[in-house]
């Protein structure tokens, strides 16, 4: 089984899928374990590869943007901004702004 293995590996590789080609051990394994169906095993294969391949393009946009730091709405400290309530905070990780295309900027100690 495990040249058989090796050889979906492989395959996994030719076709430009890596991350589903190096998991693919422990998806067979979970696959064998919870009686997987076909489509079941895809879908999960697939959805991983994708999952993966956004991580690994959010990484690489975010190295190519060159930000001296990070930050997250998550990080923002509400104690040093009196303009910003904490309802309109909440509404903003909502992230309906970026649905209408709307840019947002916080200015001021954060």
């Amino acid at each position: 089984m495990s040249n058989g293995l090796e050889d979906l590996q492989q395959a996994f590789k030719q076709l430009r899928l890596s991350e589903v080609s190096l998991e693919l051990p422990a998806f067979m394994r979970e696959a064998e374990q919870k009686s997987w169906t076909y489509y079941e095993l895809l879908n999960h294969l697939l959805k991983y590869e994708l999952t993966k391949r956004e991580e690994k393009n959010k990484a690489r946009r975010l190295k190519w943007a060159k930000f001296p730091y990070q930050k997250t709405l998550e990080d923002y400290d509400l104690s040093e901004q009196t303009s910003l309530s904490e309802r309109q905070m909440r509404q903003l990780k909502e992230m309906n702004w970026l649905e209408q295309q709307y840019n947002l900027i916080l200015l001021g100690p954060p």
